[in-house]
């Protein structure tokens, strides 16, 4: 797939931000085109460099430097789909973007190394980024962006939906705050409005919906109560009060100022916090019934989101006097083969949004798949539940939740480790 992109002509007015002062009309910026030619910034910090981001603004770039973002260009996973390769660099195993669409390629370029210029070799190959996009989305790029340059989120991708106005002369960065303390610093609305994500979280590629986390969100009911996805994302942590400490910073209250993880401490506790998870056991008669309910609860999209091969089991076993597992008299619904080995077969579910290929074959990329996968995942605050009767000697009843990054399958042919995150694990005994 191949991008062109036009120089981009600002046709409104922002608004330069004096010392403390909140921006008036009059003080409209004096660029309006963006400089393609401009050198990025790194956000590293670094003596020799003064400007590198990292050595005023050192909290956010430690927060920021944990995250997907920074990862973007450079995550294993990532790569060994594009090129072909397994966890040890080995070629030619599995999956392979590369192999399969070589000119498709500047489609992943377009979100996962942004600064990327189109010279640039890396943009057609990941493989030969350069030192600054290997930092992925970084500081610097994201505080450019002064606009949206489309509103078609889905079939316009990352930097191309996104206006940027890099400076010729001197320096401009947009944020969310209205009464920043440097000239060069301009407000932007844009960056508490869920549609700055959308270039990036929201994408047909291939014909497939891969991304499709900003739709989900405009079905929520978050997005009814006003809430865009920086108000979770990005929800301050109340403990940082000044964005560059001994460096010109100013105080602020704490909850004005937005947390740079996009995890509210990690995946885990985001995962733990939004899944609910339900479970009764108890005798009747001649049989011990489980029922089991889970509830994507108070969050703006559906469970799992993001990559579209992200997956979530609910896997359900039941255990004797003797330890050894009880086969269910009626289950009701049971894992399937793409569950992999140890689960496939158990009593549970799986949300997932499976792709098959033209010839009804699953698990494949998107890149070959068809345009309409099933789709099984969590819809936020309405809770899943399901039934499932065992004999009369079951004594407890354990229940797994696993978010999973891939499936199983493609993670052991790429020999990639940690794939599975358990959230609950949880035993009951029967009443």
């Amino acid at each position: 797939m191949l991008f062109c992109l036009a120089v981009v002509v600002c046709s409104y007015s922002l608004y330069r931000i004096s010392q403390g002062k909140t921006p008036q009309p009059e003080q409209s910026l004096s660029q309006t085109e963006d400089n393609e030619q401009y050198p990025w910034v790194a956000p590293e910090p670094e003596i020799s460099r003064p400007q590198n981001c990292g050595n005023c603004h050192a909290e956010i770039y430690q927060e920021w430097s944990g995250t997907g973002h920074a990862r973007s260009a450079t995550n294993r996973r990532f790569l060994n789909l594009y090129e072909g390769t397994d966890w040890k660099g080995n070629p030619g195993v599995g999956w392979s973007l590369m192999a399969d669409h070589p000119d498709g390629t500047g489609v992943c370029t377009a979100c996962h190394a942004p600064a990327a210029r189109f010279d640039d070799p890396a943009f057609y190959d990941l493989r030969n980024v350069s030192a600054t996009n290997a930092n992925g989305v970084h500081c610097d790029y994201c505080h450019k962006v002064a606009e949206l340059a489309s509103n078609q989120f889905g079939l316009t991708h990352g930097r191309f939906a996104l206006k940027l106005l890099r400076p010729k002369t001197g320096q401009i960065f947009f944020g969310p705050l209205a009464n920043a303390s440097r000239s060069e610093d301009v407000y932007s609305p844009i960056y508490r409005d869920s549609r700055y994500c959308a270039s990036c979280h929201e994408g047909v590629v291939f014909g497939v919906h891969v991304y499709s986390t900003y739709s989900e969100w405009q079905q929520s009911a978050a997005r009814q109560e006003g809430k865009e996805c920086q108000s979770c994302h990005m929800e301050p942590t109340g403990s940082m009060t000044n964005i560059a400490p001994g460096h010109g910073g100013i105080s602020r209250d704490p909850k004005t100022l937005a947390n740079h993880q996009f995890f509210a401490g990690s995946q885990l506790d985001m995962l733990r916090s939004c899944l609910q998870l339900k479970i009764q056991a108890q005798k009747t008669g001649s049989n011990a019934q489980v029922s089991v309910g889970l509830t994507a609860a108070h969050v703006g999209h559906r469970v799992p989101t993001g990559f579209v091969d992200r997956n979530l089991i609910l896997a359900v076993e039941a255990f004797g006097e003797d330890g050894n597992r009880i086969e269910p008299r009626s289950a009701g619904s049971r894992l399937p083969q793409i569950a992999g080995k140890g689960f496939a077969g158990l009593p549970g579910r799986i949300y997932a949004k499976v792709l098959r290929d033209f010839d009804g074959r699953e698990l494949v990329p998107f890149w070959r798949a068809h345009s309409d996968p099933s789709d099984s995942r969590l819809v936020p605050d309405r809770e899943d539940r399901f039934d499932i009767e065992y004999p009369a000697n079951a004594r407890r009843v354990r229940v797994r939740i696993i978010h999973r990054r891939f499936w199983p399958e493609v993670a052991e042919a790429k020999g990639w480790p940690d794939s599975d995150l358990v959230v609950w694990d949880r035993e009951s005994q029967f009443q």
